[in-house]
């Protein structure tokens, strides 16, 4: 049923259109278009003016043939990592790249084209369904900002289906919570070739901190790490204050919890150490989630997923997406694949076939929920 080249030309016309966190209104409008000629109505949130964005999240719904049958909600991500230049795709042997100067854009406008092209189908072949919930959301990529400006009412569903992986075959049934870490320390300045005695070098105090702490893979639940690191302002002037900002993930909230008091326990003991002051910062960006086995959801993704001719794969994640978020509102959602490799780089591409087995998935995860 999928009409491949509809499919690839809506992929292409979404990839030239350049959507960085919180620049999605061009490629937004786009989509809403697109809706339109299916005969859908659409309509923005104002998660755009609380994030400082100038577009917002964009929801569609379809109406329910059957309210019998299971309702559905359908995600992916409209906003991409920041590049430089546009987008200028290349197809080469049913496989699309970029052009090697940027990202190609398939996280996750590979995903919005599945979901575009499965709604399309559904519509025309009057496929029967329990009422199909859409938003395609902003921001992302730079921490889950757009859903977290979603409300509840405006996606519930019965079950969910966010579009933003890799591998098709690949479901993901479980992701961990995120803590982010916020360090800044306070020394003393002082004239380094002077009188550096008389200083508290906090760039010092920061690496003697973190060398003491367990960085990068944990346990096969929990990672940390430290990724920027800012301060001091000239060489000869013992630095003042250095800020420090990391991450720990886990999918068990003990753990969690032990490694970011394990990061935060090596810092004070530092800063005591050398009489160096600390303010720290601890916040959540997203809660884990674990859809069991057992779940029709599950059940209903892993035998779509044999049902299109691929061997199922049921995963764990250590990342995170806006599944976290919509899990956590009560819509238990799985995160499936179309295909994009090498994303965030300038050598990410996709193959067409991909794409399009990832669009027959969702609609072979719509009918054998039909049959729950």
């Amino acid at each position: 049923m999928i009409k491949q080249k509809r499919l690839v030309s809506v992929f292409l016309s979404l990839v030239k259109v350049k959507s960085v966190p919180k620049q999605e209104k061009a490629v937004a409008d786009v989509v809403r278009k697109m809706l339109s000629k299916i005969g859908i109505r659409s309509f923005f949130d104002k998660a755009g003016q609380y994030i400082g964005g100038n577009c917002g999240n964009l929801y569609a719904k379809v109406k329910a043939t059957d309210k019998t049958l299971p309702s559905i909600f359908l995600n992916a991500h409209i906003d991409t990592v920041i590049h430089k230049g546009n987008v200028r795709p290349v197809v080469r042997s049913g496989t699309i790249y970029s052009d090697g100067t940027t990202i190609l854009g398939a996280d996750c406008k590979a995903g919005v084209a599945a979901i575009l092209e499965a709604v399309k189908i559904i519509r025309e072949k009057r496929l029967p369904h329990g009422g199909i919930k859409i938003c395609f959301t902003v921001a992302e990529e730079i921490g889950l900002e757009g859903a977290k400006e979603v409300v509840a009412k405006d996606i519930k569903a019965d079950f969910g289906l966010v579009i933003d992986g890799g591998c098709v075959e690949q479901i993901f049934n479980r992701a961990p919570s995120q803590l982010s870490l916020e360090a800044k320390i306070t020394g003393k300045a002082a004239h380094a070739g002077v009188h550096p005695e008389k200083g508290i070098n906090a760039i010092k105090v920061a690496s003697q901190a973190i060398v003491k702490m367990k960085i990068g893979r944990i346990d096969k639940e929990t990672t940390a790490n430290i990724g920027i690191i800012n301060g001091g302002t000239a060489t000869n002037i013992v630095p003042e204050e250095v800020v420090i900002k990391g991450e720990a993930r886990s999918h068990s909230r003990r753990k969690l919890k032990k490694q970011i008091n394990s990061m935060t326990k090596a810092l004070a003991k530092a800063c005591g150490k050398s009489r160096a002051s600390l303010r720290l910062k601890v916040e959540p960006v997203y809660d884990s989630f674990f859809i069991k086995e057992s779940s029709p959801i599950v059940k209903a993704a892993l035998s779509a997923v044999k049902k299109i001719g691929l061997k199922p794969e049921l995963k764990m994640t250590g990342g995170g997406s806006d599944a976290n978020i919509f899990n956590k509102m009560g819509v238990p959602c799985l995160i499936l694949g179309v295909g994009g490799h090498n994303v965030h780089t300038s050598k990410e591409y996709v193959e067409i076939k991909d794409i399009v087995s990832g669009t027959q998935l969702i609609l072979a995860i719509i009918e054998e929920l039909n049959k729950v």
